[in-house]
C-alpha cells in the first residue's frame, strides 16, 4: 500500500500556525492551551475536524496538499478555536457566538463555517448522479451504496422527491 505523507515543509508550516494561534489565545486568556495532537485524513469533502475531548485537530491531508497556505490559514484557527472554545465554555453549539468570538475577536479570522479549496481531481469524479423534480445531486460513494443496497432513500430538501440515479459520472 503506497502511503501519501506529509511534506516536511508543509507539516512544519501547519505546525508554525498552530502554535501561533495557540500562543494567541493563551495570551488573551492568560493560560496555556497544550497543542492538540494533529492527525492527517486522505478522505472525503471535509477540511478538518475538531475532537473536543481528544484534544486532537483532523486535517484531510489530499485538501492540504491541493491547497497548502490557504487551507492552513483558514483551518487551524477553524478547529483550534472549536477546541479552545470548548475547553473555555463547555460544550456549545459548534459555530455559535463562543466559537464565533475566538475566530474574529481574538484569531482575527472570518468565522467562517465551510471551506471554499480545491477538491482533488478523484474526489469529484468519485460521485453519482441522481436527479429529483427540480435538480440534479450528486451522491458520495457511500450513499450510493447504501441506496443499492436498499438501506436508505434520499429525498431532495427543495421538492421533497425521492432521488433517482443517473450513469455514474466519469
Amino acid at each position: 500500500m503506497n502511503k501519501q505523507r506529509v511534506p516536511i515543509q508543509l507539516h512544519n508550516n501547519v505546525i508554525a500556525s498552530l502554535r501561533h494561534y495557540i500562543s494567541i489565545a493563551n495570551q488573551f486568556f492568560n493560560q496555556v492551551f497544550d497543542e492538540p495532537e494533529l492527525i492527517y485524513r486522505k478522505k472525503g469533502s471535509i477540511a478538518g475536524s475538531a475532537l473536543l475531548q481528544k484534544w486532537q485537530i483532523q486535517l484531510n491531508l489530499n485538501m492540504l496538499l491541493e491547497n497548502k497556505e490557504q487551507f492552513i490559514n483558514e483551518v487551524i484557527p477553524h478547529e483550534l478555536a472549536h477546541l479552545i472554545a470548548y475547553k473555555k465554555f463547555g460544550l456549545v453549539k459548534p459555530h455559535g457566538k463562543e466559537w464565533q468570538g475566538i475566530m474574529e475577536q481574538i484569531f482575527h479570522q472570518d468565522a467562517k463555517r465551510t471551506h471554499n479549496f480545491n477538491l482533488p481531481q478523484p474526489l469529484i469524479t468519485n460521485r453519482y448522479q441522481y436527479y429529483c423534480e427540480c435538480q440534479s445531486h450528486l451522491l458520495t460513494n457511500i450513499r450510493h451504496q447504501k441506496i443499492q443496497n436498499k438501506c436508505a432513500q434520499y429525498y431532495c430538501k427543495k421538492c421533497a422527491t425521492l432521488l433517482r440515479q443517473r450513469p455514474k459520472i466519469s
